[in-house]
């Protein structure tokens, strides 16, 4: 299958509820890395969008929905190739007049900047599905909260985020463990059931069956080494291939290992 198919949504809830992950402390761990703020790029960023503005002053969950929202004003989601240059700076240089569309690996990549700017971890997760043959997949910008000590994820592709039902703000690891045991999630913190809301659960159930991540977290990085969270007995096609010398798939099977705390 190519994308994501409305009439597969029990499919893709059922492939999460066989892709059970392992706990073996033996897998190893990637050294995650965070920019720090006071560097020269990030510097910038933040100064020319006065982006702590942006954001305001209230908590770090308000103000990362404030710079969420603020992003996919100026950049709504569509399926466009990147620009050439593919950094923060240079992608709202683009938007300086008007908004202008852009893909979803683009606006993960430019809030996870953003949100290094301002001193919060932060990472862009690429989302993953089970079908080698599927082109599609999703980009997101996960977060570190320290009020709530977890990784939250926010979706600049179409502003949103998703909750359970008594409104916390999910990570992704539990956004997919309560589509695979059938428990209420609330895109946006809404509970009422709508079109778009069932898409985007349905979306993600299929493009949340495994994830990768830079190890180093920065401005401007492509990435080369990369850590990769899968279930158990799971080896998607493209990691069986040879490598370029300089890149490198560091794999995990245990969650703890993926999702661990910033030092």
């Amino acid at each position: 299958m190519f994308g994501y198919i409305h009439e597969f949504n029990d499919y893709y809830i059922k492939l999460l509820q066989l892709a059970a992950y392992s706990k073996d402390n033996s897998d190893p761990s990637c050294k995650f890395s965070y920019q720090s703020q006071t560097d020269r790029e990030l510097a910038t960023l933040k100064n020319s969008y006065q982006l702590d503005t942006i954001a305001g002053h209230g908590d770090e969950i308000s103000q990362w929905k404030n710079l969420t929202q603020w992003l996919n004003g100026r950049h709504p989601h569509g399926n466009v190739q990147p620009p050439d240059l593919c950094n923060a700076v240079e992608v709202l240089k683009l938007s300086d007049d008007s908004p202008v569309t852009m893909n979803c690996y683009v606006l993960a990549t430019v809030l996870n900047e953003m949100f290094l700017s301002l001193g919060y971890h932060s990472r862009r997760v690429h989302c993953r599905s089970y079908d080698a043959y599927d082109l599609d997949s999703h980009v997101v910008t996960t977060v570190y909260s320290k009020t709530y000590r977890k990784w939250l994820f926010f979706d600049p592709s179409w502003n949103c985020y998703v909750t359970d039902d008594n409104e916390m703000i999910l990570s992704l690891q539990e956004f997919r463990n309560r589509l695979m045991n059938n428990l209420p999630v609330w895109v946006n913190g809404n509970p009422a059931e709508s079109e778009w809301s069932t898409f985007y659960k349905g979306y993600m159930a299929k493009n949340m069956f495994w994830f990768s991540c830079p190890v180093d977290s920065e401005f401007d990085g492509q990435g080369n080494s990369h850590c990769v969270l899968l279930p158990e007995h799971f080896l998607p096609m493209e990691l069986t291939r040879a490598l370029p010398s300089n890149m490198k798939h560091i794999i995990t099977r245990n969650p703890d290992h993926f999702w661990i705390q910033p030092l």
